[in-house]
């Protein structure tokens, strides 16, 4: 399958995806030749800009502070479709002025309006990155190939060997970034509102919204590109599951609702009654800290972990209480379970019940099959590229344990086929590829997966055929040493007992 000639390229966001997108571009030359793992090329195959709505580049791993709010304002919970993004992530009406053929608006002259507060709080953009958080994956899979592995970080003597504290892999993007001069080719608090095709020109028409919040105004205005990459990862819009009488729960019991991503200090926990909804990595991670402080500590999720079964020996560990899933929240404060258990007043339900792959810039092209934490994106070939337009490509789609290579080998991908040393095979095999990974794993999340123990042959190897000229495999020094990552499940493990038991402090994993 072949395409017209590139020469600019938009990425839309500048979190792992796009920073790895970004760094494959600048090492790529005319002719189609890598230059990874050593200097940028003189003369890039390419003229790129990245758009980031935050101040920030590192996706959830530039993390604020302040969070977002912790369920979404009371008018669109008595929607009862908050569970839907549209509904919780709304598009921001593009102003006439600018949408309008033949408009003037451009980078350099944009059209100004004044911002509004609702509009920026349902963008979802601050990290879920909580400062007690340190990663579940070793270190040495937590980095892009080209990236230093620092020896002090596998000094088994750290408490939390052999993972990173948040604060620890912040600091490699904010070094990466600087290292790579990145920051440049990226306009920060710039959100992509909608990206169009021209098809008689060929061109990607993309209208953004730069957010000047000392000034309150935000700059609207349209760019031309040959490709683009969407790169805003799926951490960002948290997930809402639809249960009975939870709107009219929040609103007569303020403040007990809490998403995870809005959580920041455990101290909420202390001396609570604390109902956690879900039971993933991110219930475990966050339990680990509640049951040491809580008066109570109560789990409700909907089965087993399918990937972990240490979590669920976790999270039915002596002095937690577990649940089935959630029947209905009652006016008073009260929960019925399915079982018809009834639990009083909570004083915390913390909802860690994930986050949604959400494109609304881009519906047209990036379909979502039935919303939820366990969606899948349809229409991709090898997770990276639409088969509807080889012109449009996605870094970060796919789900593993060593998500920075797979992310690393997509962006390698892009890279080659774009400049046109590889080909991508015809569309008739691309949508066979799709349908018989449905077929195998389900029209759902688990079309996304990809255990660590094989990933290297499922998605590196498949992805890297297509790299450029000269572009080495991101897994072939890594690769060596991925039995680790279950090694580092073993420590996890360990670590979660020694946190609930209280054998291990916060403050000791900083």
């Amino acid at each position: 399958m072949t395409f017209p000639e590139i020469e600019t390229v938009a990425i839309v966001g500048a979190g792992p995806g796009g920073l790895a997108s970004l760094y494959e571009f600048l090492h790529l030359n005319k002719d189609g030749s890598s230059t990874v793992g050593s200097a940028p090329s003189a003369d890039p195959k390419f003229a790129v800009t990245v758009f980031e709505q935050k101040s920030s580049a590192g996706g959830i791993w530039a993390p604020s502070e302040e969070a977002d709010l912790p369920v979404p304002p009371q008018h669109l919970l008595d929607t009862d479709r908050y569970n839907e993004p549209d509904v919780i992530h709304p598009k921001v009406p593009i102003p006439e002025e600018v949408r309008a053929d033949g408009s003037a608006a451009t980078y350099n002259s944009p059209y100004v309006t004044q911002s509004k507060q609702l509009d920026r709080e349902l963008e979802w953009k601050r990290s879920g990155v909580y400062p007690d958080l340190f990663t579940n994956i070793p270190s040495r899979f937590i980095r892009f190939s080209y990236q230093d592995n620092e020896p002090e970080y596998n000094d088994k003597k750290r408490a939390i060997y052999p993972f990173l504290t948040q604060k620890e892999l912040a600091s490699r993007f904010t070094n990466f970034i600087a290292k790579e001069q990145l920051s440049k080719h990226i306009r920060y608090n710039t959100r992509v509102e909608e990206v169009t095709k021209d098809q008689a020109r060929g061109k990607w028409i993309i209208t953004v919204r730069e957010t000047n919040e000392k000034a309150g105004t935000e700059s609207w205005y349209k760019q031309e590109f040959d490709a683009v990459v969407v790169a805003n990862g799926h951490y960002t819009v948290p997930n809402f599951p639809r249960l009975k009488g939870l709107a009219e729960f929040n609103r007569k019991n303020p403040g007990v609702l809490i998403h995870a991503k809005s959580y920041r200090d455990s101290n909420i926990f202390r001396g609570k009654r604390v109902l956690v909804v879900g039971g993933g990595i991110s219930a475990a991670n966050l339990v680990q800290y509640i049951f040491p402080l809580a008066s109570e500590t109560v789990i409700t999720r909907r089965g087993p972990h399918l990937v972990f079964p240490w979590i669920d020996s976790g999270l039915e560990s002596p002095g937690i209480v577990t649940k089935p899933p959630i029947q209905e929240f009652q006016d008073d404060g009260s929960v019925v379970f399915t079982d018809g258990s009834v639990a009083d007043k909570f004083d915390v339900v913390l909802l860690t019940t994930g986050y949604h792959y959400h494109y609304p810039f881009l519906d047209n092209y990036l379909k979502v099959v039935d919303p939820s934490n366990l969606s899948r994106v349809a229409g991709l070939y090898q997770q990276t590229f639409s088969i509807d337009d080889p012109t449009l490509a996605i870094a970060g789609v796919a789900v593993s344990a060593i998500n920075f290579h797979t992310i690393e080998a997509s962006a390698a991908a892009i890279a080659g086929v774009w400049s046109g040393a590889k080909q991508l095979p015809p569309r008739e095999e691309q949508q066979k590829w799709e349908t018989d990974r449905v077929a195998a794993l389900g029209d759902n999340l688990f079309f996304h997966y990809y255990p660590y123990a094989t990933v290297e042959a499922d998605y590196i190897a498949q992805l890297h055929a297509y790299a450029a000229h000269g572009r080495p495999s991101p897994f072939v020094e890594d690769g060596k040493y991925v039995a680790d990552v279950g090694v580092g499940l073993d420590y996890l493990e360990q670590l979660f007992y020694k946190l609930k038991e209280g054998k291990l402090t916060i403050e000791e994993t900083k």
